[in-house]
């Protein structure tokens, strides 16, 4: 290969006078070519938003869509700045105040380093060491390998008093040997990033909560008195400054803060895209520092940016938004709408956008960043202020539960294009009265009806359950349904045509999820009361397998499977043995076991995807001790992700 170059080399240049001396500086060159190339590949997403730019652009590979959940790490407190990737391994901070290093493919922590405060920044990682900064003031400079420190840096005390919706940090950002960050002292620090000694710093006047980006002589952060600013890298002097309307507001007059920044700004091609808390998003010439377009929502804030190929993707805070739009001009080409407000940044890989939002029961997304179609969305189980990366072959992304999920790509999804999203309804009838048998208690119905609604299912009467199943027939779209009963209505376990139309909904591609005893199993008297329990009835109709009659009852704790863990679940299970159990053989996917070996949690498919079928889950029937927000993640797989 070096002879290769080098000969090409030879013929597009001129003849050295002395030709060792030419070998020996195209060898170091080619040497140099050869290492940078290294540390770029092996940087899949080693600091803030990817770049010193903040585009949030990855040269990783796309996620079309998710195999499962690799791993899983739990962390003391809340993940909000975004990890970064190095060398196979995942470095974030939490909210317990400690910083930590795990392996990329297996979650094994490697080491952890405890810090004053709570570390809601996000890391700059290199070979040798890391960088990050803390609640407790400091700018910290660890050991990559082992997590010694190699130096710390004070800052000053956070100005004012005032702490409403202080989400995050500043993050580091590193260009050459300096190192840009910016202080609650209002202060934007450069330091010499090899001993951590002040090259100078600059007084903004208010807090500086946003990460600067940095491109040739200027770097750019917004602070909390709602300005833009523009100083010389080189002198550390103010080139310009922008005053956006927010800093004409105050609290008092707003009875909210309409004024702070902190929306880390986007810089490409001579653009600066950001927005405050005002509900403006701003394009800010890069040269003048004058205004170039604004897109106004009228309250709610602008919380993120991102650009790519001349385009601008914007989160926008309680518009529940994402939106994209031309760089130069502010052009809206389409906008995405969210179950909650996005105060994740956006990771920008080929065609796909993947960003978090804050629903209380938080989802990843990644939409297409042509159309603004969503391809899959994964279900956290709690809010994120984080933000999705893409290294080694995973989605990482964590949460306010202190939860990071290491999602592996699945291969097999190599199309963005997404033609119609799945159906998701939830069904619940009741008892046929006050004297009906129901088997669960307390509200736990209604909490798992409620809950489903709130995450975007659509409550639906037996009526529209039955012509939902029917267009699972003909349509074979992505569909799940969730019964908080034990009562299928008749209309759907009918089986004196044939079929009975839930079966033929389940072989169609379908996918229903039950959390107790199956409904099929009881009978019910003229009135519409249970009076029976058949387990032979679900038995014949779905063909499952349950214990004898002779077989141990009790309630016993089951263990998740590695499958298991692939599709969601996380935590121990109770369940009451010969009801709701079946043997392993009888299940497609077993999901959990109990002590006796007989599958608790499993799905049974009929010919669909992979993932869809009956699936069974078991939650207590008069309390909610487990994360509904894991089984909905077991509930989506193969439907939504």
């Amino acid at each position: 290969m070096l002879r290769a170059l080098f000969f090409e080399h030879r013929a597009c240049n001129k003849p050295e006078p002395d030709m060792r001396i030419s070998i020996s500086r195209f060898l170091f060159a080619v040497a140099v070519i050869i290492i940078a190339q290294h540390n770029c590949s092996a940087q899949s997403f080693a600091m803030y938003r990817n770049n010193p730019q903040l585009t949030g652009v990855t040269a990783e590979s796309p996620v079309y869509g998710i195999k499962g959940i690799k791993f899983t790490y739990k962390a003391g407190g809340p993940i909000r700045g975004i990890p970064a990737a190095l060398g196979g391994m995942l470095y974030f901070g939490g909210g317990d105040g400690y910083f930590c290093a795990i392996n990329g493919q297996t979650g094994a922590e490697q080491w952890k380093f405890k810090t004053g405060g709570a570390v809601y920044s996000s890391p700059y990682v290199t070979q040798s060491t890391l960088y990050f900064t803390s609640r407790d003031g400091n700018i910290y400079a660890l050991q990559t390998g082992n997590g010694k420190q190699v130096w710390k840096f004070t800052m000053d005390k956070d100005l004012g008093a005032e702490n409403y919706w202080d989400n995050y940090l500043s993050s580091p950002v590193i260009v050459d040997n300096t190192l840009y960050v910016g202080g609650g002292d209002g202060y934007l620090y450069a330091i010499n990033k090899g001993n951590g000694k002040l090259l100078w710093k600059y007084n903004a006047g208010a807090r500086i909560r946003v990460t600067p980006a940095v491109f040739e002589d200027n770097i750019v952060f917004g602070n909390n008195a709602g300005y833009i600013i523009d100083v010389s890298k080189t002198t550390g002097k103010m080139v310009w400054q922008f005053k956006t309307d927010g800093a004409s507001n105050t609290f008092e007059s707003k009875n909210n803060d309409r004024t702070s920044i902190f929306c880390a700004p986007t810089v490409a091609d001579g653009v600066v895209v950001t927005g405050g808390r005002d509900g403006i998003a701003y394009g800010i010439d890069l040269a003048t520092g004058k205004e170039k377009w604004r897109d106004d929502h009228k309250g709610p804030w602008i919380l993120s940016t991102a650009v790519k190929d001349g385009v601008a993707y914007i989160g926008c805070g309680s518009d529940l938004l994402v939106v994209a739009r031309e760089l130069q001009t502010g052009k809206e080409l389409w906008r995405f709408k969210c179950p909650s407000a996005v105060f994740s940044s956006i990771t920008v890989a080929g065609d796909m956008l993947y960003f978090n939002d804050i629903h209380f029961s938080g989802n990843t997304h990644a939409v297409n960043s042509k159309t603004g179609i969503e391809q899959w969305k994964f279900p956290m189980g709690a809010k994120s202020f984080s933000t999705p990366i893409i290294a080694n072959g995973m989605v990482y992304t964590g949460a306010e539960n202190g939860v990071l999920y290491a999602l592996e790509a699945n291969p097999g999804m190599t199309s963005a294009t997404v033609t119609q999203q799945p159906v998701k309804i939830v069904y619940r009838q009741g008892p046929a009265s006050k004297d009906d048998y129901t088997d669960f208690q307390n509200g736990v119905d209604e909490f798992i009806k409620n809950y489903f609604i709130a995450c975007g299912y659509k409550l639906v009467d037996e009526k529209e359950l039955a012509q939902v199943m029917n267009d699972q027939l003909t349509n074979k779209t992505k569909s799940v349904i969730v019964f908080a009963d034990n009562r299928f209505p008749a209309a759907i376990e009918d089986a004196s045509q044939g079929k009975p139309l839930a079966l033929k909904y389940l072989e169609a591609g379908g996918k229903i999820a039950i959390f107790g005893l199956n409904p099929m199993a009881y009978t019910r008297d003229s009135s519409g009361n249970v009076d029976a329990y058949n387990d032979s009835l679900p038995s014949a109709v779905f063909g499952l397998s349950y214990p004898g009659k002779n077989f141990i009852r009790g309630i016993y704790q089951a263990q998740i499977t590695p499958t298991g863990k692939q599709h969601g679940l996380a935590s121990a299970y109770t369940t009451v043995s010969n009801f709701t159990v079946i043997t392993p053989g009888a299940a497609t996917t077993v999901l959990a076991t109990d002590e006796f070996g007989s599958a608790t949690e499993w799905i049974k498919n009929y010919g669909g995807p992979d993932g869809t079928g009956l699936l069974q889950l078991n939650l207590p029937s008069n309390e909610i001790t487990v994360s509904l927000g894991e089984l909905r993640a077991a509930i989506e797989w193969g439907v939504a992700w």
